[in-house]
C-alpha cells in the first residue's frame, strides 16, 4: 500500500499565501491511484482498470459576458449562507442543471464586509470560490468562469458556463 503526497510549489520570496493563489497546483496520489497533469494542462487520472478519465481545468474566460448578452441564463444568490452551506449548494445546484443541459450561470457571491483599513473582498464564499472550481467535482461540470461585469452583480458574482453532457 502506497501513500504518496506530492507538493509542486514554485519557492519565491515575500510569496502571497497559499490562499490568495487559486491557480497553483497541487497533486495528491493515494491508493495506487495516480493522478497526473500531461503537457496541456489536462488532470489525468488513472484507475485500476486502466481506464483513464480526462478532467480539464476550469479556466478563466474573460469573454465569457458576451454569451450572457443574449441566452437565458440561471441565476444563485449565495448571501446569507456559511462557507459549507454555500459549497453544498452549489454542488447540488451545479448537478441539477448539468444533468438538465443548463449552460449558462450567474452564481453571487457576494464581496464581503470591508472594515476600515482593510482589503477589498473579505468576503469568504468570494474567496473560497476559485478553490472550489480546482476540485474534481467542479471540474467534471464547469467549462470556464469569470468575474461579472456591473450590470449583473460586478465583482460579487461570477459568470459560469457548463460543460455539455457527451
Amino acid at each position: 500500500m502506497s501513500h504518496k503526497i506530492k507538493f509542486n510549489l514554485n519557492k519565491q520570496k515575500n510569496k502571497k499565501p497559499l490562499e490568495d493563489q487559486p491557480n497553483e497546483k497541487i497533486s495528491v496520489s493515494i491508493n495506487g491511484t495516480g493522478e497526473v497533469n500531461n503537457k496541456d494542462g489536462i488532470l489525468e487520472k488513472k484507475h485500476t482498470k486502466e481506464k483513464k478519465i480526462f478532467v480539464k481545468p476550469v479556466f478563466l474566460d474573460n469573454n465569457l459576458y458576451k454569451q450572457f448578452k443574449n441566452n437565458q441564463f440561471s441565476k444563485i444568490d449565495l448571501h446569507g449562507l456559511t462557507v459549507d452551506q454555500a459549497h453544498q449548494k452549489l454542488i447540488e445546484y451545479f448537478s441539477i442543471n448539468y444533468k438538465r443541459k443548463n449552460l449558462l450561470h450567474i452564481v453571487v457571491t457576494g464581496l464581503g464586509n470591508k472594515t476600515n483599513g482593510e482589503e477589498f473582498f473579505t468576503g469568504k464564499i468570494r474567496r473560497q470560490f476559485p478553490f472550489w472550481l480546482d476540485t474534481e467535482k467542479f471540474q467534471f461540470m464547469i467549462k470556464s468562469y469569470s468575474p461579472c461585469k456591473i450590470q449583473h452583480g460586478g465583482l460579487g458574482a461570477f459568470y459560469i458556463k457548463l460543460k455539455p453532457i457527451e
